[in-house]
């Protein structure tokens, strides 16, 4: 079937404003990172560390349920609400005065975290199959503008602002893409030959279970690192975060209107894909925060480097690394078209692994820098565009924006666990008595234990049994007449048991 011009060009606009729209996912990691020295300086590494990773934690609470209500109520509800929650967040963390205050507005900040697995389905819904693949990756591609351009916005407006400034033109920029994507989004159509499902109750409890049992896990982790032997808190939070879990799972497990489809993760392909989501992002994630920390750190004997540099000309030593995500969206769409995305999925963990093991040496030439920003950056963007090819190929079209929801949920774990637990291994090399200043040789370890996720990331991956075949842009589901099996009867699931 071909697509009249007029049809392909409301599809660009559309991808357009989701670009933009999906932006506010990234950058409020991604604009943060270049703020980590200001936060240090005003709440310590402890306290910088939580700025990171709260909005990361609150998005796992947030995205089962956006998920869930998008695959009910809307996907452009859903779109534009998390939105506007996250304007007010960034408006409470523009203003706040305390670490209270900017906790509490990086948690409503997090609303916004499933906006790309929303995005995803919307994709999902308006493009011909042959052309979803290549369009997830122009989305996921809106990574790779924010790698380019926070860097340098991010370090402009800390050297003349603080940490206070990035939170004001995150608050700008959601103010002006809201009205834009509310004229441009389409209202949702019903997928052909499905019925009508009934409206189901939202399981908060559940949710907050999942959010509160990942938060507890991740700072319990942090908090042993940071401290370098299992303190009381510590010992307390680890059986707690395992009754957390064993209670969402008890909750979960036969509810009608779960907060996550328990019954997706008896897929094998749905397991698989999302552990090596949540291992991809922990490492992609902890050499993002801590690069522009060792950049900016200020000369001081004992360091074991010297850079010294402002936020502004931190920018100038890893922009490439914006600039490779931006090119591995589309080139790894078109890879997991023509051949699987499970070999997209393998060379970003290559490079990954390749530009953190590059970091560990803490190379003091812009060039070398330069170079390893580039190839980190492009299995950055390679990874985002696999797991989603990943993700897609293996739900069913009615649990779109749930499927989706899941690997937005295993990324945002992952992010925190890089923010808040694996980067910490730094300030176990301190320097003087501050809680701002690190030796190399922490920053070292840290890189190397990213690059060590790296490689297990890969191990996994090799394993996988699904994605080999190229991407279908979206599992072929039970409802079809027109074929007898489908990717979820071969794992034992079926659209009844799904739903």
């Amino acid at each position: 079937m071909t697509t009249s011009p007029d049809s392909r060009r409301r599809q660009l606009g559309i991808l357009a404003v989701l670009v933009l729209l999906t932006e506010t996912a990234p950058l409020e990691l991604s604009l943060v990172y270049p703020a980590a020295h200001s936060l240090t300086e005003s709440f310590g590494s402890s306290g910088a560390d939580a700025v990171a990773g709260a909005v990361s934690l609150a998005a796992v609470v947030c995205i089962p349920l956006l998920g869930r209500i998008a695959d009910v109520v809307g996907k452009k509800r859903v779109l534009l609400w998390s939105g506007a929650v996250f304007a007010v967040g960034s408006l409470l963390c523009a203003t706040a005065g305390s670490l209270a205050l900017l906790l509490l507005g990086r948690v409503l900040q997090g609303s916004v975290g499933g906006a790309l697995a929303v995005a995803y389905a919307v994709v999902r819904d308006i493009f011909p199959r042959h052309r979803v693949p290549v369009a997830l990756g122009i989305v996921s591609s809106g990574i790779g503008i924010s790698g380019i351009t926070a860097p340098f916005l991010g370090g402009a407006l800390v050297d003349r602002y603080g940490y206070h400034g990035v939170f004001w033109f995150l608050f700008a920029l959601s103010a002006l893409v809201l009205p834009l994507a509310a004229l441009a989004l389409p209202v949702d159509r019903p997928s052909t030959g499905v019925p009508t499902a009934p409206r189901r109750r939202l399981d908060a409890v559940g949710a907050l279970l999942l959010g509160l049992s990942a938060a507890v896990l991740i700072w319990s982790i942090g908090s042993a690192v940071r401290t370098g032997q299992p303190n009381p808190g510590v010992l307390v939070s680890l059986p707690v975060a395992l009754l957390l879990s064993v209670a969402f799972w008890r909750r979960e497990r036969g509810r009608s209107d779960p907060a996550v489809d328990l019954a997706l993760l008896t897929a094998p392909a749905v397991r698989t894909t999302l552990l090596t989501a949540v291992l991809t992002t922990a490492g992609t994630s902890t050499v993002a925060y801590l690069l522009p920390q060792l950049l900016q750190t200020p000369r001081h004997a004992g360091l074991g480097f010297a850079f010294g540099l402002t936020g502004l000309a931190a920018a100038g030593w890893t922009f490439t690394s914006g600039l490779g995500s931006l090119a591995g969206g589309p080139v790894g769409g078109l890879l997991a078209r023509r051949r699987g995305p499970r070999n997209a999925a393998l060379a970003a963990q290559v490079l990954v692994a390749a530009g953190a093991l590059g970091f560990a040496t803490l190379p003091g030439q812009r060039g070398v820098v330069l170079l390893l920003a580039l190839v980190f950056g492009v299995g950055t963007g390679l990874a985002y565009v696999a797991l989603a090819n990943l993700i897609t190929d293996a739900v069913p079209d009615e649990l779109a924006a749930t499927g989706t929801a899941l690997i937005a949920v295993a990324n945002q774990l992952g992010a925190a666990t890089g923010a808040s637990a694996l980067a910490s291994v730094r300030t176990l090399h301190p320097v003087g008595s501050g809680d701002s200043l690190f030796a190399g040789t922490g920053y070292r370890l840290a890189f190397v234990l990213a690059a060590g996720v790296a490689l297990l990331t890969l191990l996994t991956t090799l394993c996988m049994r699904h994605g080999r075949a190229p991407a279908t842009g979206g599992a072929v589901t039970a409802h079809r007449n027109d074929l007898s099996v489908t990717p979820f009867m071969e794992n034992g699931l079926t659209k009844e048991t799904l739903t």
